[in-house]
């Protein structure tokens, strides 16, 4: 489950264009999601025109995300967003770049259903010169993980009296 608060923000030099090595499936709870696909072209070594670099994102069970540069160069473009409401599902390919954010100020989630594609990678868009970093992810107890679900529910159960 991925819920999406209006005060959370992610971490400052966490890029929000990725892409996964799982194709998603992801149905919207309650809130509203937008989706920003967006739309990249290698840039030869040399050529001019890159607006970012692509970065392998390698995930650990402990938290920690290993992001390491690659040599390759990208033009981005973002699309127009998706938006999809409450009851509603969408699809994401893996490896296709997205940006994925609140859709207004009310309070959203999904619950996400990921199938792994043997040789994909996670990948990020960075910084042209753009260094390795670790970054830590904040990982849920069962208190917390809990009372997130309870939320959750709360949320689901006002939306359907309403």
């Amino acid at each position: 489950m991925h819920l999406f608060e209006a005060d959370n923000r992610p971490e400052p030099d966490a890029s929000p264009m990725h892409c996964h090595s799982w194709e998603l499936r992801s149905r919207v709870l309650y809130g509203r999601v937008a989706n920003l696909p967006v739309h990249t072209t290698v840039v030869a070594d040399g050529e001019a025109g890159a607006t970012h670099r692509v970065f392998e994102v390698r995930s650990r069970s402990d938290g920690v995300d290993e992001i390491r540069p690659t040599s390759l160069l990208v033009r981005s473009e973002i699309g127009p967003a998706h938006i999809t409401s409450g009851g509603e599902s969408y699809t994401l390919a893996a490896g296709q770049f997205h940006a994925t954010a609140l859709a207004g100020e009310a309070p959203a989630a999904t619950l996400v259903h990921g199938f792994s594609i043997p040789g994909q990678v996670d990948l990020s868009l960075g910084p042209l010169d753009g260094r390795p970093r670790r970054t830590i992810r904040r990982l849920c107890d069962t208190g917390q993980t809990v009372r997130s679900a309870h939320t959750a529910l709360r949320r689901i159960d006002a939306q359907q009296r309403a």
